[in-house]
């Protein structure tokens, strides 16, 4: 039996901000479809964007009646997507903040135009797409999202490069990422994230015969569990690392410098944490 003590930080106030803004950002633009902008950020407004001199910015706005749909799939580029879910919410709000970067303002204003949101639906799905070109050229082309669902709805999420953070939702989650940050939270569903270089972390609480499956290539796992929570857990580093347990029973545990393993409860779901150079950390709480 395995079971350590630890000291628990608080998860980040930041996301807290960041939905009381989207709040207030629904309020503004109000219930239609609508692109607004360009707007002009000049080098000393504090804008930093690189080594860019120039940022053009425009907004996105659309909502679409939940009806029979029952998933959420964004395709991302570059930037911040932050999905939350709502138990009210009759509708999809989303709402996008369109950046393009270049060093002369001529040469940014004319690539917004390139930069679009694309939103539409099939039976089951609401799909929320980034168009943009190819060939980016010198600039830098930036969405970010601030998205409101049902939080019965599942999400699934992917992007380039940046943060995503997923918030109050009662289904399955879903989220690709190249280089950045995956922060869920209260998340009542199975959970898969794949990650190349950044963090992963989350609070989830994990239904019976569902799993938890986080991987990345470099860089730290923090995932909270209920202390009730019932699954076979698995935990590996490939090259240099730390795995610690903490508040939790693990029976059954096997454990090496590089890996653990054993039951939570009676084993009814499944827990598999990978990476390949980083710290894989799991917190039990009542």
């Amino acid at each position: 039996m395995l079971a350590k003590k630890t000291t628990i930080n608080l998860l980040s106030r930041r996301p807290l901000f960041i939905l009381i803004t989207f709040l207030c950002m629904v309020l503004l633009f109000g219930c239609s479809t609508e692109v607004n902008g360009p707007d002009v950020n000049f080098p000393d407004n504090g804008f930093d964007f690189g080594n860019w001199d120039f940022t053009v910015r425009k907004t996105f706005t659309d909502e679409i009646p939940v009806e029979s749909h029952i998933r959420i799939n964004i395709d991302a580029i570059n930037g911040e997507v932050v999905v939350t879910g709502q138990s009210d919410a009759d509708r999809v709000v989303v709402i996008a903040d369109l950046l393009v970067s270049s060093d002369t303002l001529a040469d940014a204003d004319l690539h917004i135009k390139e930069l679009e949101i694309q939103v539409f639906d099939t039976a089951d799905d609401i799909f929320v797409q980034t168009v943009h070109p190819e060939n980016t050229g010198s600039r830098e082309y930036i969405v970010e999202y601030y998205i409101i669902v049902p939080d019965s709805f599942e999400v699934l999420t992917k992007q380039h490069n940046g943060r995503i953070e997923i918030i109050d939702i009662q289904n399955s989650v879903e989220v690709l990422n190249g280089n950045g940050a995956v922060w869920l939270s209260d998340i009542v569903g199975g959970v898969s994230v794949d990650l190349d270089i950044g963090s992963i972390e989350g609070t989830v609480i994990l239904p019976v015969d569902e799993a938890i499956d986080w991987s990345i290539n470099i860089g730290s796992l923090d995932l909270r569990i209920p202390t009730s929570t019932s699954a076979v857990l698995s935990a590996t580093i490939g090259g240099v690392g730390d795995i610690m347990v903490s508040d939790l029973d693990v029976v059954d545990s096997l454990s090496t410098p590089k890996a653990l393993s054993g039951t939570l409860g009676e084993g009814e779901g499944s827990i598999t944490l990978s990476t390949d150079n980083g710290i894989i950390e799991v917190i039990g709480f009542d």
